[in-house]
């Protein structure tokens, strides 16, 4: 008895987690959109596992600079060498994000 109620709860603590997880991704891309900061945009390069869907980048963050091979989303700053700040999410052959940062965008 003692230990199905402890699996109950752990696995109730595991899917609040994961919950309260999914929310915080959700309310940092709305203030992203809303702001275009690099504060939220960071936290979001951050949040966003690596083997996203390309949609999910798209519904938290919104629509991107696409190049087919990557997503682009910028802020309006530049950095030490001038270039733009930004975050890249590069998409592999299957459509996920295989890798993502935050930085300058010198290209």
């Amino acid at each position: 008895m003692k230990r199905s109620y402890l699996i109950l709860v752990l696995c109730g603590a595991i899917f609040a987690a994961s919950c309260a997880g999914e929310k915080s991704l959700v309310a940092v891309g709305r203030h992203y959109q809303s702001h275009v900061d690099g504060r939220s945009l960071k936290k979001a390069v951050r949040q966003i596992p690596l083997g996203s869907d390309t949609a999910l980048v798209r519904k938290i963050l919104g629509e991107p600079i696409d190049f087919g091979f990557d997503y682009r989303y910028t802020i309006d700053r530049r950095g030490r060498k001038g270039c733009i700040l930004g975050a890249v999410f590069h998409i592999d052959e299957q459509g996920k994000i295989d890798q993502k940062w935050f930085g300058e965008i010198c290209e």
